[in-house]
């Protein structure tokens, strides 16, 4: 097997991605993902303009939970719509996600179970970009 060296501009992508990027999503998806969360679930003695503003930073905190925690070049595929994961890997990344990220995305007042609905609408709608002809800014 013949070894694979980077070139030194891969090399300096790979060290912006950790030391200076630390989020994938734009703010026009940030805001689609909240409004679809917002659309979808109704937080416990919030008023709905707040809940949107909650939303945003719960999509935003997710974004960088992601991007920590996936290799940039499959979470990356959220940004290209002619490339993308199979319908199977994309339940099996579902179901990845959703085992893995359980307790790291935490939402200060807001009950563990209304989290979990948040976590999974999230994965699905993430994951669903990922998949070939799809976008976050394209989904129904």
């Amino acid at each position: 097997m013949s070894a694979i060296t980077l070139t030194e501009e891969q090399r300096k992508q790979v060290l912006h991605e950790f030391d200076v990027q630390v989020e994938m999503l734009s703010d026009e998806e940030v805001e689609a993902l909240a409004s679809k969360l917002n659309a979808k679930i109704d937080l416990p003695f919030i008023v709905e303009g707040t809940e949107q503003i909650i939303f945003v930073k719960t999509v935003r905190m997710f974004d960088r939970l992601l991007y920590k925690n996936i290799p940039n070049e499959l979470y990356g595929l959220i940004k290209n719509t002619g490339d993308g994961i199979s319908d199977k890997d994309a339940e099996e990344l579902k179901l990845v996600l959703g085992s893995r990220l359980n307790k790291s995305l935490e939402i200060p007042y807001v009950p563990e179970w209304v989290e979990q609905q948040v976590l999974e609408i999230l994965i699905g709608l993430v994951v669903d970009a990922m998949r070939k002809n799809f976008s976050v800014l394209n989904q129904t």
